[in-house]
């Protein structure tokens, strides 16, 4: 899996590493995975904390899967290029599908002080501004940073410690918000 013209936007949260990554997964591959995910069974039993009610469909992928899909393995690579030094380990993969009346809150994929990384990959194959669904990160003053637009084959790579939440599609939107979450343990800097 090659991409050419790969963009890596590195973005200071106060205190944590986010890169913005386009154009580095393979536009075939971008396809595959757009029509993929189109298929998957989603379950309406998603929670972002566990102080709120499961609100979000959302499809787990095995482990098996993930430690043989090329996808995964990029995705992975990717992220250890970003944290360079650390050892990263499978966690949970899986795919949330939102939907216009859906609801998300906001959370931190792991502990505060955790090391863990998380990438998230934007699986929608089109996706137009008016749409929504961005995801709002925000500082540790729960302040929103940046939002970033859920643009096609996007991916982005940061620590789970990172406060932030999906914003759902608007009622322009007649499709469904598909993001691909990879959760890796981290071994931290060495």
């Amino acid at each position: 899996m090659t991409a050419t013209d790969g963009k890596v936007r590195p973005v200071q949260i106060p205190g944590r590493n986010f890169f913005l990554c386009d154009n580095l997964v393979d536009s075939a591959m971008v396809t595959q995975l757009g029509i993929a995910v189109k298929c998957l069974h989603y379950i309406r039993k998603e929670k972002s904390r566990p102080d709120v009610p499961a609100l979000a469909a959302a499809a787990d992928i095995e482990p098996s899967i993930v430690a043989a899909d090329p996808f995964f393995q990029r995705t992975k690579a990717i992220a250890e290029k970003m944290f360079p030094g650390e050892v990263l380990g499978h966690l949970r993969a899986y795919v949330n599908s939102s939907v216009y009346g859906d609801s998300y809150a906001s959370h931190r994929d792991s502990p505060e002080t955790s090391q863990n990384v998380t990438v998230l990959y934007c699986a929608n194959l089109i996706w137009q501004a008016d749409w929504g669904g961005e995801t709002i990160f925000y500082n540790d003053d729960e302040d929103a940073v940046l939002a970033v637009s859920p643009k096609p084959g996007r991916l982005v790579v940061a620590r789970g410690a990172i406060l932030h939440r999906a914003n759902v599609p608007t009622r322009s939107c007649y499709e469904e918000r598909l993001t691909m979450a990879y959760k890796l343990t981290s071994s931290g800097p060495e």
